[in-house]
């Protein structure tokens, strides 16, 4: 019994020896895992700006390197535009780095042109840029106060330059105050009268005006008859055929015709000249 109470008090006072040693050993280590974060985090620092140094150089070289210059500026599907004007106008210039040019923002200033209706840009790398243009093509004439060109979705898109003819049919009957209203209907009824235009040159009536009596009322003369064609409105494909039948029944005759009427559903309504008058 009186043996094994000093070995219980050397035990105990041994174990309060090492509680000192090991904080010591712990508050080491924390310190020299901090001193170690600090070194890393000071070379990182000095070395990203190294490397943040080599990057913006490199950046550099890319866009100002003569590989990415320039050289050739191709333009396609032009035929009233030219292309030197289209490549003045989107400020294109041979030399200047390809990584300079925004096709987004050149689509934007060259669909400004009356004669564009669709435009593409494109950069083909590493030195060519292409402008790809479709044009609008004029179905017609509108006299509306002056002379417009009209294409074949009723656009009205440009006047017509003094000395210009192209053989194209004359669409009358409209008032200028219309155009300047911006009449949302106004394309519309152009374009179904370009299209019921187009119907009569299939079957060889080639027109040279359309006139609008009413909104949506249209008269019909051909370059080949002396026949004004009230067509009324609508049913194109029917009334062309009359049409058609009428003239082949006449033929020989047509100048005898003044007038067809088709307004009406399923039969035409003919005025005849006398014969001193289609003389």
């Amino acid at each position: 019994m009186v043996s094994d109470a000093p070995m219980q008090l050397m035990v105990y006072a041994k174990t309060n020896r090492r509680r000192p040693t090991g904080g010591w050993r712990r508050w080491i280590y924390t310190a020299a895992a901090a001193a170690g974060i600090c070194l890393i985090a000071t070379a990182l620092f000095r070395w990203g700006g190294e490397i943040r140094g080599g990057v913006h150089a490199a950046r550099a070289f890319v866009l100002e390197s003569p590989y990415f210059a320039v050289r050739e500026i191709q333009v396609r599907g032009g035929d009233r535009v030219r292309g030197g004007h289209l490549v003045a106008m989107a400020g294109l210039k041979h030399g200047m780095t390809i990584w300079n040019i925004d096709p987004t923002a050149i689509e934007k200033k060259l669909a400004k042109n009356p004669w564009v209706r669709r435009i593409l840009v494109r950069r083909e790398f590493p030195r060519r840029v292409l402008i790809q243009i479709e044009e609008r093509v004029p179905k017609a004439i509108l006299a509306m106060g002056k002379l417009y060109y009209v294409d074949a979705d009723g656009v009205i898109f440009t006047e017509v330059a003094e000395g210009e003819t192209l053989g194209l049919p004359m669409i009358t009957g409209f008032r200028p105050e219309q155009l300047s209203a911006r009449d949302p209907t106004l394309r519309r009824r152009l374009k179904e009268a370009l299209r019921l235009g187009e119907l009569m040159a299939h079957d060889e009536h080639k027109l040279s005006e359309i006139h609008f009596s009413a909104p949506e009322r249209v008269v019909l003369y051909t370059t080949a008859y002396p026949t004004a064609l009230h067509m009324g409105w609508g049913d194109w494909d029917n009334k062309v055929g009359r049409v058609k039948r009428i003239f082949s029944l006449w033929k020989g005759h047509e100048e005898r015709l003044a007038s067809m009427d088709l307004s009406f559903g399923g039969q035409a309504v003919l005025r005849i000249r006398n014969a001193q008058q289609s003389r």
